[in-house]
C-alpha cells in the first residue's frame, strides 16, 4: 500500500469523525447525567482533533511529497473497534460498563494509528501532530479508564440515576 500525508491526514480526519459521532450517540443513551456530560466533553474533543488535522491537512496542501508504501499493523484493529462501537450505536438496551469498554479500546486503537502513521509521515511538521494526537488518545483513554474503574467499583450506584441525585444530594463542604 503507498500513501501521501493526504492520505495519512484523510485517514486522520475520518477516525476522529467516527469517534465524535460514536461518544455523540453514547451519550444520548445514558440515563447519566455526569456520565453524558462526560461523552459529551469527549465528542467535542474528537471534534476538536478533527479541526486540528483539516487545519494541517490546508498549511501542507502545497508541500506534498511522493507516496510511501507502507503497511500499517493496527488498521484491521482499527476496522474491528469502529465496527463494534457501530454495532453498540445500534443496541438500544447498551450498558455502561460496555460504551466505556467499547470507547477505552477504541482510544487506545487510535493512539496505536496515529503513533504508526506518524512514523510514515514525509513531513516532521505532520509527524508531531500525529505524535501530538497519539498523546491527546492516550489521555482519553485515562478519564474513561478512571471512570470505568468507578463503575466497576461501585455497579449498584453508576448503573441507576442514583448517582446523580447521590452526587447532587452530598454536601461536600466539611
Amino acid at each position: 500500500m503507498e500513501i501521501t500525508d493526504k492520505e495519512v491526514f484523510e485517514i486522520a480526519i475520518s477516525s476522529e469523525i467516527r469517534a465524535r459521532e460514536a461518544y455523540e450517540k453514547l451519550a444520548s443513551m445514558t440515563k447519566s447525567d455526569i456520565i453524558r456530560d462526560e461523552l459529551l466533553f469527549l465528542a467535542r474533543e474528537e471534534d476538536k482533533h478533527r479541526e486540528i488535522i483539516e487545519k494541517m491537512a490546508e498549511k501542507f496542501e502545497g508541500t506534498r511529497t511522493e507516496p510511501k508504501k507502507i503497511d500499517i499493523d493496527v488498521m484491521g484493529e482499527f476496522r474491528v473497534i469502529a465496527e463494534k462501537m457501530a454495532e453498540a450505536i445500534k443496541k438500544p438496551d447498551i450498558n455502561i460498563d460496555e460504551v466505556y469498554e467499547i470507547a477505552m479500546k477504541a482510544e487506545v486503537v487510535s493512539e496505536k494509528l496515529y503513533k504508526e502513521l506518524a512514523g510514515y509521515a514525509a513531513t516532521d511538521n505532520t509527524r508531531l501532530i500525529l505524535e501530538m494526537l497519539a498523546d491527546m488518545e492516550h489521555n482519553h483513554y485515562n478519564i474513561l479508564k478512571k471512570q470505568y474503574d468507578y463503575i466497576m467499583r461501585y455497579p449498584e450506584i453508576y448503573k441507576e440515576e442514583f448517582y446523580d441525585q447521590l452526587m447532587k444530594d452530598v454536601n461536600f463542604n466539611f
